[in-house]
């Protein structure tokens, strides 16, 4: 009588193609962690990128909408005729508060604010036609801003 032989993977072969496997599955999840843990620094910076653009162009549309800027003692006020916008300049944020309505904050350090007038720095309740400042985004290097107000000499006058 002959036996019959059926065709199979030894115990061992079983055994070797699993461990491959696991290899396998370890390597991909320690790759998807590191994916994980780039992207999500990526979107760390690109929310403070957008914050400092958003900052950046409220203050230009708030500047050109003002008919003075005047220094406070934290920032600036930007006066019109029926607006009252104030910027506040503290450790950690960037407050603007408009007249009677809401304020808004912006989550970023400001170092070596400057406040001039012709070329000389500004003191408080001074006209002011250009503020310099920098913005410090957690450990990155620090983010010059530089913005104008150009006056009339019929609003200077005035």
């Amino acid at each position: 009588m002959k036996t019959q032989r059926i065709e199979a993977y030894t115990l061992m072969e079983v055994a070797i193609a699993m461990l491959l496997a696991a290899v396998c599955i370890s390597i991909c999840y320690t790759a998807y962690g590191i994916v994980g843990d780039y992207f999500q620094a990526f979107q760390k910076r690109n929310a403070a990128a957008e914050e400092v653009l958003t900052l950046r162009r409220t203050m230009e549309k708030d500047i050109l909408k003002g008919r003075y800027l005047v220094r406070s003692t934290d920032g600036i006020d930007i006066l019109g005729d029926s607006l009252g916008i104030s910027y506040h300049f503290a450790e950690k944020a960037v407050l603007r508060k408009v007249k009677d309505l809401r304020t808004d904050s912006f989550h970023l350090s400001t170092v070596q604010t400057h406040f001039l007038f012709e070329g000389r720095e500004a003191v408080e309740l001074d006209t002011v036609d250009h503020v310099n400042f920098m913005l410090q985004v957690e450990k990155q290097p620090a983010i010059p801003l530089a913005l104008t107000k150009l006056y009339s000499a019929h609003d200077l006058l005035h």
